[in-house]
């Protein structure tokens, strides 16, 4: 598929699942770990950030980390969200920038910032949090926005890394920093296997690439200290259902043998990273 292809097709299917959102639990991960005991289960959130999250934003989180979590987010700071989702790391953001920060969250399936929209309205906190639909790779926030850019497992998503992080770097404050969980693999793969994932643009794997790649595209965006705060290499039951993000209903399920093949090489990293003061 061509860029504009593959971004159509994501949009979609998480348009698709955001509007069963009302129906169903979470349908990125398998059923006996949706939902909230899945992000409590794995450490991801903690049952005091959890009290805080509306019904339809913990049944539509698709995170494979907790960026609030180690981004170390100060009162009147201004951040922005690169593929909110519905809404769940916007929320924790703007508890922890108070009501003197501002929290941006950008996505671009409409469906995903309507049940957003639900959520924060829910929690009381439009005042603080702006929604938009919109691309992070050409965003229309000016340079030097924001104090933290983060972003939950969203950036293996996109077809143009490069353009992603050129954009984060951007609308960054000198000194600004990054504050991102994604997927990637710890190596290279065999080629046929990644044009096999590639070809349906498969989950969380679709647009996955290796460790080394991943990091020196941000190095290259001109980021430096990029620290690694956690790895967690994925189950064999949490890669099946991050293979076919955002559901087995709106994603092609990969061949179970090249799942086998991957298994242990793909790993959820949390990580941090600094534009340079000028």
């Amino acid at each position: 598929m061509r860029k504009e292809e593959i971004k159509q097709t994501v949009k979609n299917r998480y348009d698709k699942c955001a509007e069963t959102a009302s129906k169903e639990k979470s349908c990125c991960c398998p059923s006996e770990t949706q939902g909230s005991s899945f992000a409590a289960e794995h450490g991801l959130y903690g049952q005091e950030e959890l009290s805080l999250i509306p019904k339809i934003a913990l049944n539509l989180s698709k995170g494979c980390g907790n960026p609030t979590g180690f981004a170390n987010l100060k009162s009147s700071e201004v951040v922005v969200d690169f593929g909110c989702g519905a809404g769940i790391d916007v929320i924790l953001a703007a508890h922890k920038v108070g009501p003197n920060g501002k929290v941006v969250g950008v996505d671009f399936a409409p469906q995903m910032i309507e049940q957003a929209n639900q959520a924060v309205t829910e929690t009381g906190l439009r005042d603080r949090v702006k929604l938009i639909v919109g691309d992070m790779e050409n965003l229309e926030l000016p340079d030097g926005f924001a104090d933290v850019v983060t972003s939950n497992c969203v950036i293996n998503l996109s077809p143009d890394k490069e353009a992603v992080y050129r954009e984060a770097f951007r609308i960054l404050k000198s000194g600004g920093r990054l504050a991102i969980s994604d997927i990637v693999f710890t190596g290279k793969i065999k080629p046929q296997i990644q044009e096999r994932f590639q070809a349906s643009w498969a989950g969380c794997v679709g647009g996955a690439i290796d460790e080394e790649s991943y990091f020196n595209i941000i190095r290259k965006a001109g980021f430096r200290h990029v620290e690694v705060v956690a790895r967690h290499f994925l189950s064999p039951k949490e890669l099946e259902a991050m293979a076919c993000c955002p559901g087995p209903k709106f994603t092609p399920v990969p061949n179970k043998n090249d799942l086998a093949v991957v298994q242990g090489k793909v790993i959820s990293i949390k990580f941090t990273a600094v534009k340079p003061k000028a």
